[in-house]
């Protein structure tokens, strides 16, 4: 097999509304590559907020990859992409964000991420390929988010914030040649979404049974910002059988360690040697170790899979987000 890296298109930002980029239907692809070119103007008139985390990436709110018309294999949000793509391959993709505060500028902004489908970290990262040849349709669909989404949602200002103009350019690289015999698992991702209506130590989250799971990202967000304080306790769990019960954030600071993020405290020169952060609101539950898919969490023989946490409710709008990596075994 060779490799192929192209440039497949470009999608305009409309706001509010949905794009469509057909992708061509050759070969096996190893991953989708975005590169997001925006420019954006705060208004003099903003008295509050501040960016989110990894913005402008909120401009694209969700990405989904469809085959056939009806089988989705991916729904992202730029956002997590942009950060998952940081824990899959070690270094923090390219970004160019405004700066804190509510401060009067216009700007240009970029994020780039990468849509993986062959595995990462594994030992036959080919396994996942997503092959194409043979299928009636692949599409992009991107929505697109409002201007205003890239600020926190303590935001405020007469005009508030408007995208003068944005990009989303898409690539890929692809296998060519790959022999028609080899058959290939699904890397499926998506995203679950729970909203806290109070604080509980029984907070159950429904996960679906029939297929592998090789991690699951949780993300907590309270009025618009990524916080630590949602989380006290994770549990993975099937009836009695309990797969992960740990505290939220002792598995962040393992996430530290295991994936390699750098987040010394900014602004603090004299403190920056000896302080070393936490990436708010991201919890990583892994459980493929040694790049083997066998130690994937099977669920297809459970009658149930549920995440259950202890949760707290600091804000006005508490939401979990929840984004499983499936594994889809190929037809015998």
């Amino acid at each position: 097999m060779k490799t192929l890296e192209r440039h497949l298109g470009q999608l305009t930002y409309t706001a509010g509304a949905t794009s469509t980029l057909q992708i061509p239907r050759n070969y096996a692809f190893r991953r989708l590559s975005f590169h997001l070119d925006a420019n954006v103007t705060i208004a003099a008139s903003a008295s509050a907020g501040t960016p989110k985390d990894s913005c402008p990436a909120q401009l694209v709110s969700n990405i989904t990859i469809r085959a056939n018309g009806r089988d989705v294999i991916k729904s992202m949000d730029l956002e997590t992409l942009h950060r998952l793509t940081e824990r899959r391959h070690g270094v923090r993709p390219f970004i160019n964000s405004l700066p804190s505060g509510y401060a009067a500028v216009t700007q240009a902004v970029d994020a780039h991420a990468f849509l993986d489908f062959s595995m990462w970290d594994c030992i036959r990262p080919i396994d996942t390929l997503l092959q194409s040849r043979g299928l009636a349709t692949l599409e992009m669909i991107v929505t697109w988010g409002q201007p205003d989404d890239i600020m926190t949602d303590a935001f405020t200002g007469g005009t508030g914030c408007s995208v003068n103009s944005a990009i989303l350019y898409v690539s890929a690289e692809e296998y060519v040649a790959v022999p028609a015999a080899m058959n290939f698992s699904v890397n499926k991702e998506y995203q679950i979404r729970s909203v806290i209506g109070a604080a509980s130590d029984n907070h159950q989250i429904a996960l679906p049974v029939g297929n592998m799971y090789r991690s699951f990202l949780i993300k907590t967000h309270s009025d618009g910002v990524n916080v630590n304080t949602i989380l006290d306790n994770i549990q993975i769990k099937s009836g009695t059988e309990v797969f992960k019960n740990i505290r939220a954030v002792q598995l962040q600071m393992d996430n530290r360690i295991e994936f390699g993020l750098q987040l010394p405290k900014a602004n603090d020169t004299v403190n920056r040697l000896y302080q070393e952060g936490i990436l708010a609101g991201y919890y990583h539950l892994e459980f493929v170790r040694d790049g083997r898919l066998t130690e994937a969490l099977d669920a297809r023989q459970l009658s149930s899979l549920e995440l259950v946490l202890d949760v707290n409710a600091p804000g006005t709008v508490d939401v979990i987000d929840v984004y499983p990596v499936e594994l889809i075994a190929p037809a015998a």
